[in-house]
């Protein structure tokens, strides 16, 4: 088994646990709309479930001690979805919308995302 497959699966099994604690969440992605030219009769993008984690008020300190506060990071399941989420993708989750504005990491099994409010 590859290291991608066993963190996937790892990963999963954590979700699944930390969901039924009420420490993970299940929401519904949409992708962001197609770059134009775009065909008029395409249908819009098709929202997703996905399984993700919600990390609200993170705080980053720098080198030069600058300081970030309120800050929203969500880590979304990669096998759970159909595609990656992108920039611009939205996500419903416990009742909050949230836009993807940067992803800051990527194992190949979570992508983690700073968001903001939608």
């Amino acid at each position: 088994m590859s290291q991608r497959a066993f963190l996937a699966e790892f990963d999963a099994d954590l979700h699944w646990a930390f969901a039924g604690a009420g420490m993970a969440d299940n929401g519904v992605y949409t992708p962001p709309a197609p770059l134009p030219p775009v065909d008029p009769d395409a249908p819009p993008p098709a929202a997703m479930s996905c399984s993700v984690y919600v990390d609200r008020d993170t705080q980053t300190l720098g080198e030069t001690r600058q300081f970030k506060s309120g800050r929203v990071e969500v880590s979304y399941l990669l096998a759970a979805m159909a595609e990656p989420p992108r920039k611009g993708g939205r996500l419903l989750v416990d009742g909050d919308t949230y836009i993807n504005d940067d992803e800051i990491s990527n194992d190949g099994s979570l992508s983690r995302w700073v968001v903001r409010r939608g």
